[in-house]
This record gives structure tokens, C-alpha cells and sequence, in this order.
């Protein structure tokens, strides 16, 4: 419900008082004379009907049926949509399916196409990469003492820990910054519609705080509509596009890894045993060719995973920011439309 029972209930109670102090400030100017009070007093019953047409506008537009409801979730529930939506997002699916792209735990369908959150695949293959490098590690770390010469993995695989590890850093990134927006969508869902919005409403009731709360009024319907919607743009422009990261080989690899670990320990421990044996060279020899193996492996993954790492950048940053300014427009044209002004100093540009 717009505005919640409290909220509702105030600003209907508050317009009420309003009307009837303009009615008496506007009796006493034409009793008086006066003619300031006769201007303040048309005036303020003008901003507290228009306040009045304000709240039952919100109140039929925001409803379950409501014109705006209805056509968000006309844009939002295209055919073969699947998400799972909980709490007050419920009440606006735009919300819902933004919050889903960004940092669902479990897959969603848009239009018969299933996908993971940004959250999910970013933190799914860092779990898997921080196996890989904690198995290449302990590769790295070993050394063989062949005599004239000491045997070390470090110089071949510390380049690609370095590589991974660098990989890791940036979807960590991508993790932060979609938990973020996902957090501001459901502070957006919870307390635009049942605080922020009657707070603007109350503040535009009085004359002192009357562009103040013109202003709360835009940023709530920006942050309430314009702003899912726009994610719901990003989401119909990254349908076509894939987040795939392939997890299979990057277990692959790890699982070969793994054996080449246990290879590589059994070899030392051996080598150790029958210093600078025939046998024991053979096994270096057979190490080696797997340690081969594996950083050709891991050449094509890495490669994959920037390719996937450039999109999921575009879907957690790029995109996102295209939908603020969206936005900020809105909120600045609403604000006007609400007879105040939305000051975004330099910004003012868009």
C-alpha cells in the first residue's frame, strides 16, 4: 500500500489543516483587506489542493492495479520470466528483477533465458580460483636440490598465481560493488513508498519546507520507478550477452593440479631417498611435462575468465551507472514538475 496506513493518514490529516488555515488567512485578507493575506492565502489553498491531488494520484497510481504497478510489471514479467522475489520487493518486480541480476543467490529466467546474479558467478569462480592458487602455491613452493643445480616450480607458476590472484582482486571488486547496489534496492523497496515518500509529502504541506520536500517527492518516485526500470533496460540489453564463466575447467585443471602436487611431493620425498638416481631424474622429467600441462591449461582459462571478467565489469559498473543518470534526470525534471530544485552542482551538465 503507497504511503502505508500512518503515512496515509498524516498527510490526508495535515493537507486538511493546511486547506483550512489558507480558508482562514484568506477570510481575514478579504475581511482586513489586506492584500497580502489574500495572496498567501490563495496560495496556499492551491499548494494544499494540489498536495491533495498529489497524494490520491500516488495513492491510485501505486495500488496493486495501479497504472504504474501494472505497467512495470508489464515490462518486467515478459514471457518465460522466473525469479524469486521476497519481502516488499514483491510489490514492485522491477525491483525484484534488478535485484536478482545484481545478487541473487540461486538462477532467475528472463524471457526463457536462465542466468546468475553478477554476486553469485563473480564469487562462485573466485572460490574456485583461490583453489587453484593455494594448490599452484604449494607447487611453487617446492624445490629439488639436483647437485650442481636446485629444481624449482616458483618461476614457471608464480607468474600465473600472480596473474590469478590479480583476477581475484577485480571480481572481489565486482562482488562489492553489487552487494552495494543490491542493498540500495532494498532500502529502496522498504522505506521509499512507506517513509521517504510521506516524509516529502509532509514537508511539502508547509510553506517553509515546501521545495524540500518537492524534492523528497522526486527522488522517491525516481528511486522507486525510474531506477528498476532502468535496471530492467540493463537487464533486456545483458540477456543477449553471456556471464558463462566455465567452472568445469577451471575444476579440471584444479583436479590435475592436485596430481601434479601429489607428484610433485612424491618425487621430492623419492629424489631425496636415492639422490641423483637415474630413476628420480626420470620422474623430474615426467613433473615437468605435466607442470607443462597444467600452464597451458590454465593459459586458456585465464583468457576465458578476462573475457568473462569484462562483461561482468560492463554489468556491475557501466550499466549501473548508466541507470543514475537515467535517473538524476528524472528526479531533476520531477523536482521541477514539484515546484522545486534538484541541485547536483556540477553534475547539472545532464
Amino acid at each position: 500500500m503507497p504511503l502505508s496506513q500512518y503515512g496515509l493518514s498524516i498527510s490526508v490529516y495535515l493537507i486538511s489543516i493546511m486547506i483550512a488555515i489558507g480558508g482562514v488567512v484568506l477570510g481575514l485578507g478579504y475581511a482586513l483587506n489586506e492584500k497580502k493575506m489574500k495572496e498567501f492565502g490563495k496560495k496556499e489553498l492551491l499548494e494544499s489542493i494540489i498536495n491533495g491531488v498529489i497524494v490520491g494520484s500516488i495513492f491510485v497510481l501505486f495500488t496493486n492495479n495501479g497504472i504504474v504497478t501494472t505497467a512495470i510489471n508489464q515490462a518486467t514479467l515478459a514471457n518465460g520470466t522466473v525469479m524469486k522475489c521476497s519481502g516488499f520487493m514483491a510489490n514492485n518486480t522491477a525491483i525484484c528483477l534488478a535485484y536478482n541480476y545484481l545478487a541473487s543467490p540461486v538462477p532467475y529466467t528472463y524471457k526463457g533465458v536462465e542466468r546468475y546474479s553478477v554476486l553469485s558467478t563473480a564469487t562462485t569462480t573466485i572460490t574456485d580460483l583461490l583453489l587453484l592458487n593455494g594448490i599452484l602455491g604449494m607447487i611453487a613452493g617446492v624445490k629439488i636440490d639436483l647437485g650442481i643445480v636446485t629444481f624449482s616450480f616458483s618461476y614457471v607458476i608464480s607468474p600465473i598465481i600472480n596473474e590469478l590472484q590479480y583476477i581475484v582482486k577485480l571480481l572481489g571488486t565486482v562482488d562489492i560493488v553489487a552487494v552495494v547496489q543490491a542493498s540500495i534496492l532494498d532500502f529502496v523497496a522498504v522505506c521509499v513508498l512507506t517513509v521517504l515518500l510521506p516524509t516529502g509529502i509532509i514537508l511539502r504541506t508547509f510553506y517553509p519546507t515546501r521545495k524540500l520536500g518537492g524534492f523528497i517527492m522526486a527522488l522517491s518516485i525516481g528511486l522507486y520507478v525510474v531506477l528498476p526500470m532502468s535496471y530492467v533496460l540493463d537487464v533486456n540489453i545483458t540477456n543477449s550477452y553471456p556471464t558463462y564463466i566455465n567452472q568445469t575447467s577451471i575444476s579440471s585443471i584444479s583436479a590435475s593440479a592436485t596430481s601434479l602436487k601429489d607428484s610433485v611431493f612424491g618425487a621430492e620425498a623419492q629424489y631425496n631417498a636415492t639422490s641423483n638416481s637415474t630413476n628420480s631424474r626420470g620422474i623430474l622429467q615426467s613433473i615437468n611435462s605435466g607442470v607443462s600441462f597444467i600452464t597451458n591449461g590454465i593459459t586458456g582459462i585465464i583468457n576465458s575468465l578476462l573475457n568473462s571478467l569484462a562483461y561482468l565489469i560492463v554489468y556491475s559498473f557501466i550499466l549501473p551507472i548508466f541507470s543514475l543518470i537515467i535517473t538524476g534526470i528524472s528526479v531533476r525534471e520531477l523536482s521541477v514538475m514539484l515546484g522545486s530544485e534538484a541541485f547536483f552542482g556540477r553534475f547539472n551538465i545532464l
